[in-house]
């Protein structure tokens, strides 16, 4: 009898409102994006890396323009590599404010801790051994997390998004580097001339 009663019953442990655990879990990570800070500042951290990237590529292309450039064509890319340089500054400037972050953000949930824990192991790539302690085993708990939560809803950065913050970084980069100019030019029409005796 107890046997009949319970097959019938449904097993809360494997089913709860007609779902598995592990629907329950791929369900919540919707949730768990849009309500837990860590994984948004996870995804802005992951576009602010992005754009810094691009701007990277972008200002190596140019440097090399510079460095292959004729005599009287340097002025012009130069000022061109200087916004491209200054626009990645800004952008690399953004990803470590939210790198910054991370101490003072809350996570709500383990895909929040393994939110956390990728922006600790993305951000090992500058430093200069990431094969030193703590980063393997950073790692290492990184991946258990995931073995046991599954991954972040991983999107790859909207590719507007990423062109439109390329595109503010670098007007105020032209800002910054016209000032830059325009204060070096000040400087020199200031100084007084060398050479000259006054009489």
């Amino acid at each position: 009898m107890v046997d009949r009663l319970m097959a019938r019953a449904p097993n809360t442990n494997l089913r709860r409102n007609g779902e598995t655990p592990a629907q329950r879990r791929e369900s919540g990570k919707g949730r768990d994006a849009v309500s837990d800070p860590a994984i948004a500042l996870f995804t802005n951290w992951q576009q602010a890396q992005r754009v810094s990237l691009v701007l990277c590529r972008l200002q190596q292309r140019l440097e090399t323009r510079v460095l292959g450039a004729a005599p009287l064509e340097v002025m012009d890319e130069k000022a061109g590599y200087l916004i491209a340089y200054q626009a990645e500054v800004e952008a690399m400037t953004t990803a470590l404010k939210l790198q910054d972050e991370l101490p003072q953000t809350p996570a709500r949930s383990l895909l929040g801790v393994v939110a956390k824990l990728e922006i600790i192991a993305g951000a090992d790539r500058d430093i200069d051994d990431p094969t030193d302690f703590p980063w393997p085993h950073i790692a290492s708990v990184l991946d258990d997390l995931k073995e046991i939560t599954g991954s972040l809803p991983l999107q790859r950065p909207d590719r507007l998004a990423i062109d439109a913050d390329c595109r503010r970084y670098r007007a105020m980069a032209a800002d910054l580097v016209d000032l830059q100019t325009q204060s070096e030019n000040l400087d020199l029409s200031l100084r007084p001339a060398v050479g000259i005796n006054a009489e």
